[in-house]
């Protein structure tokens, strides 16, 4: 009787975490949707696309914004995306399958993004990354219900900044903006670019390929070495797989590494499975 009895308290038990566990993921991605309604409430007009300034930028990126942006006379506003692909928290470890959302605002660029990696049976591990108004912050938690991370800071300011610089391929008509975005000739095949929001700079290198378009961007990143430190390391992301949306190319596959000891190392495998131009609300 006492074994049947201990077995029952452990199920119910398991029950009601589950449970808690449910209602809590349930918050989490509420928390997320209210975050991005937020960050695309300012009520702003389409930027218009300054064709007579492709003369005045350098020329790979002229040609690269002459194919990315295709016809287009206005700016997007936001953009929803929703990703598959594979991650490991740790450089040396096992990939894991994750799905994730991301939500981007032009202006001023902003981004939110929720991602989920399955790292058991039954248990998975939930984060929310996002800069707004320049701020950053990285929340970590176990199945939405313990926390391992809230990040902040300077570090993660910069760290998410230069995370929306680098993706801003998927909203190619920002690149445009030089309210936010300058660039620097380098060289055929570079440009410097760096990105302004409400008082915080960062600043990267694009690449391009012979076919005019974005292959790859490098900079120097603050890396989280735990304990509330970080340190700045070389990272980088690779782009292929562009499709046509709305008139518009993008990348379709993102491989993103840190560089270490000279060796890139990825920790990120990300495919794009659907991508909507000014949209008015999460999915």
């Amino acid at each position: 009787m006492m074994l049947v009895r201990t077995l029952s308290i452990a199920a119910a038990a398991l029950v009601a975490l589950v449970l808690v566990a449910s209602a809590n993921s349930l918050r989490f991605g509420r928390r997320v949707a209210r975050e991005a309604r937020g960050m695309w409430a300012s009520p702003t007009e389409p930027h218009a696309i300054d064709r007579e300034r492709l003369g005045e930028l350098p020329p790979p990126v002229r040609r690269y914004l002459a194919r990315a942006v295709g016809a287009r006379t206005v700016g997007a506003r936001t953009v929803r995306l929703r990703h598959g692909g594979t991650f490991r928290p740790k450089l040396d470890g096992a990939w894991l399958p994750i799905r994730g959302e991301e939500y981007f605002a032009a202006d001023p660029p902003g981004f939110v993004w929720w991602g989920r990696a399955r790292i058991a049976p039954g248990v998975w591990v939930e984060a929310r990354d996002r800069s707004v108004g320049g701020v950053g912050n990285m929340l970590v938690s176990v199945e939405s219900t313990f926390t391992l991370a809230d990040g902040k800071g300077p570090g993660m300011d910069q760290g998410a900044l230069l995370r929306l610089l680098a993706e801003m391929p998927w909203i190619p008509t920002a690149l445009f903006d030089d309210r936010y975005v300058t660039w620097t000739p380098l060289d055929e095949g570079r440009a410097g670019a760096k990105l302004r929001v409400s008082g915080r700079e960062v600043a990267g290198v694009f690449g391009f390929g012979a076919d005019g378009l974005i292959t790859a961007f490098t900079a120097d990143r603050h890396r989280d070495l735990g304990a509330g430190k970080s340190v700045l390391t070389p990272w980088s992301g690779r782009y292929e797989d562009y499709r046509e949306i709305d008139g518009m190319l993008l990348p379709h596959s993102v491989v993103v590494s840190w560089n270490l000891d000279g060796q890139d190392t990825p920790y990120a495998r990300l495919s794009v499975e659907r991508l909507e131009f000014d949209a008015s609300a999460p999915f």
